[in-house]
């Protein structure tokens, strides 16, 4: 009798699986059971990531991983909610770590990947704590020694330990006050505004989402982060800004305080069937990847604070599928666009005579992570390159 209720094929071990996780379509009992089993011993095992990484902790980010990859793809009923989602952020909760980042210390691959894809997780104050300045290398986050003109983005080698010193900056300056930056803005945002893991249609995974919200930072000279220089951002220069209200897609979706040079922007972009990218705009950030790569067109809008029903700068670009895992991780993303600032006159001009005009025009370059809702990487000023900064942008 305990050998059939307990045998593998025993439907059991899928009712308990299914008590805690999601269950992918076509699964058997007996994957199930060892599935289930790994699960049990590993998660409930006490784990540390302040040593040097080990086979425990490998093991440990290996069942995570796969836990990830199944909450990002499988599709839950409408309004519910993915239950392996919840399992990750109970075992976030327990250990720690998010709130380690290994700066100057060999770590794997599968580690940068983990980390940069439960972003949104590092992101909530209710499952970690902000990091430290030591956690990440500013100059590497304001990418200073960088040259211009090569992929900051490359598909073949992706630098997966750079883009994780921009997360660092960001969950550092989002999540501590004392830094008197970007965490009264980002801590004013309405729950349903703040970054999410996976999409509500897991088939949209590898769409370009509509709607974005995010900050950038900059820093006046770039040549402070070579000195002793405790400043990191231009945003702290004004503690106490005024009150705005951002603006998604023509609606009103929260107001929050800001400093005159914390930027919070929106964008609303759309498919495009023009494949526009300048011979200017390549100069700066070159198109990647190989004669395979796919790669879609689209252009939009950037509608500052409570502009919905302004004009709007310009925006273009293109994303490029990355064929390559990374870290273990399949489904990362190139994404490019410039921002053009606004002509009063309305006036449609050649990009060439933009470029020589008096108004700005922003280049960003950044990969999309997998599970498509976050991105990461680096702006710079197309006319004066010396000007440049990380940013942040999340699907809403």
């Amino acid at each position: 009798m305990w050998e059939k209720v307990f045998d593998s094929e025993s439907a059991i071990w899928r009712d308990r699986f299914g008590k805690h996780y999601d269950i992918a379509p076509g699964r058997r009992s007996r994957e199930l059971k060892i599935e289930y089993q790994i699960r049990a011993i590993v998660l409930s095992s006490l784990i540390q990531f302040k040593e040097e990484e080990d086979a425990r902790q490998y093991l440990w980010m290996q069942v995570m991983q796969t836990m990830l990859e199944e909450a990002l793809k499988l599709p839950i009923a409408r309004g519910a909610t993915s239950k392996t989602l919840q399992r990750i952020q109970e075992t976030l909760k327990g250990v720690d770590f998010l709130s380690e980042f290994r700066k100057g210390r060999s770590s794997s691959q599968l580690f940068y990947a983990l980390q940069l894809c439960l972003s949104s997780f590092a992101l909530d104050p209710t499952i970690t704590e902000p990091c430290r300045r030591t956690d990440y290398d500013i100059k590497q986050v304001y990418s200073y020694v960088d040259e211009v003109g090569k992929a900051f983005i490359d598909h073949d080698n992706l630098d997966l330990a750079k883009l994780l010193n921009v997360r660092n900056f960001w969950q550092r300056h989002f999540l501590n006050a004392s830094e008197l930056t970007f965490q009264e803005s980002f801590s004013g945002l309405p729950a349903e505004m703040k970054p999410k893991a996976r999409k509500d249609i897991p088939t949209e995974i590898f769409m370009l989402s509509p709607s974005w919200l995010g900050y950038y930072s900059c820093i006046h000279p770039l040549s402070d982060l070579q000195g002793s220089n405790q400043r990191q951002t231009c945003a702290d220069l004004e503690t106490h800004g005024d009150g705005i209200e951002i603006m998604v897609s023509g609606r009103r979706v929260c107001k929050v305080m800001t400093t005159m040079l914390t930027n919070v922007k929106t964008l609303d972009l759309k498919p495009s069937s023009e494949q526009f990218w300048p011979a200017q705009c390549s100069k700066m950030i070159p198109l990647a990847g190989g004669l395979d790569t796919k790669r879609l067109y689209f252009d939009g809008k950037q509608r500052a604070y409570d502009g919905a029903y302004e004009a709007g700068n310009t925006v273009f670009g293109f994303t490029e599928d990355i064929s390559l895992p990374h870290g273990g991780f399949e489904g990362w993303t190139r994404i490019c666009f410039t921002i053009v600032e606004a002509d009063e006159e309305e006036e449609e001009k050649p990009f060439s005579v933009v470029m020589d005009g008096e108004g700005w025009i922003h280049g960003y370059e950044a990969v999309i992570v997998p599970g498509g809702r976050m991105m990461l990487g680096r702006w710079l000023d197309m006319k004066e390159p010396d000007a440049r900064g990380p940013f942040i942008f999340w699907d809403v």
